[in-house]
């Protein structure tokens, strides 16, 4: 396994328990009123932490173990690996926006709306990473 398929493991895991806990522990019920938004907002801070603690962690052991291969420049295949998995998260991506700006149009509450572009932003980073570990792992 590649340092970066490495990386790329540490940052779907870390993606995953970060917004994972936000989504799971947010206070659905007070989406529409300012305090759910200074919830998201305050939320915000320990999802990050739970997402980059394991990331630089992650980043610095792997160096650390293999310096030699965390310095190596991206070859062709890396390359064409990043943007098959940045072309793959782009459909989710605008499929989200298009729907949240639908909903909002039919009177979605802006609660509801911050949360769902959050998700969507999430979820097209999620297919981003995931797509290239799986191109790491077909070998492409």
């Amino acid at each position: 396994m590649s340092f970066r398929e490495k990386i790329h493991w540490v940052a779907f895991v870390g993606l995953l328990a970060g917004f994972g806990w936000y989504f799971l522990s947010y206070p659905w019920e007070t989406a529409n009123t300012r305090m759910g938004m200074l919830t998201s907002v305050w939320m915000l801070f320990p999802t990050t932490i739970i997402f980059l603690v394991p990331m630089i962690a992650g980043s610095a052991y792997f160096a650390i173990r293999t310096p030699k291969e965390a310095n190596l420049k991206e070859d062709e295949r890396e390359k064409l690996i990043h943007l098959k998995g940045t072309h793959a998260a782009y459909y989710p991506l605008v499929l989200g926006v298009w729907v949240n700006i639908f909903a909002m149009i039919n009177g979605l509450m802006y609660g509801w709306s911050v949360n769902i572009l959050m998700a969507t932003l999430v979820l097209a980073e999620l297919v981003r990473v995931g797509a290239q570990l799986y191109y790491y792992r077909r070998g492409y």
